[in-house]
């Protein structure tokens, strides 16, 4: 069954830029979805997770950019850290890993149509590097659920991390342990809050689907 799940190469890497003037419309719309994260501890093991940052700077990091609404993939404010993509043909045990534990969260908590897997990435978020609030997915896209992966032990950085904007977090403590796993539906809201101090690294897909309507 997971095996059967592949990358989907139509939709972008990068994350879907929400405009102040859209952001209305989206909670509207999508008021009466269930709005809920769920995090667990030990997704990945401690050396599991160096293995992963070593192949991201193995592949380079980059600033990572956000795409507009004419499909153009741009640096901006909004987004300031650094990101390195994974390739699947070098990395699938990452993928079968994500693919396999992802939808059995799925499973379990929203049963979304999902067929597809993004593109792995890997985020590094150092001293005052920051993605403000946003939301990964708009009508008529194909993004279902985002799955996060903590790849640094919690002394690794000072303040910094994810925060969800209003809604149940099931598990958040577990959240920012090294190597636990977060997941909750594209059209939450989010923000990835700047560390004061260390780096914190986390790894990113988003398991795709018939468009939101």
């Amino acid at each position: 069954m997971y095996a059967e799940l592949t990358v989907c190469p139509g939709l972008p890497a990068e994350d879907v830029e929400v405009k102040m003037g859209d952001r209305s419309d989206m909670e509207t719309v999508w008021e009466q979805r269930p709005l809920f994260a769920k995090s667990v501890a030990d997704i990945f093991s401690v050396d599991e997770c160096e293995i992963i940052k070593r192949a991201a700077l193995a592949v380079g990091l980059t600033r990572a950019t956000v795409r507009g609404k004419a499909g153009q993939a741009k640096q901006m404010r909004l987004r300031t850290n650094d990101l390195a993509k994974l390739p699947r043909a070098e990395n699938e045990w990452i993928y079968e890993r994500v693919l396999v534990r992802s939808q059995a969260v799925n499973d379990q908590y929203w049963r979304f149509s999902v067929t597809d897997i993004q593109e792995v990435q890997v985020l590094r978020y150092r001293r005052m590097q920051f993605f403000k609030w946003h939301f990964d997915t708009a009508i008529g896209l194909h993004r279902k659920l985002t799955c996060i992966f903590n790849l640094s032990p919690p002394d690794a950085y000072w303040r910094g991390g994810l925060e969800l904007r209003g809604h149940f977090h099931d598990g958040k403590v577990a959240a920012r342990l090294q190597g636990a796993g977060t997941w909750f539906p594209t059209y939450l809201q989010h923000r990835a809050k700047a560390p004061w101090w260390g780096e914190r690294w986390v790894l990113i897909t988003w398991l795709t689907g018939p468009p939101w309507v």
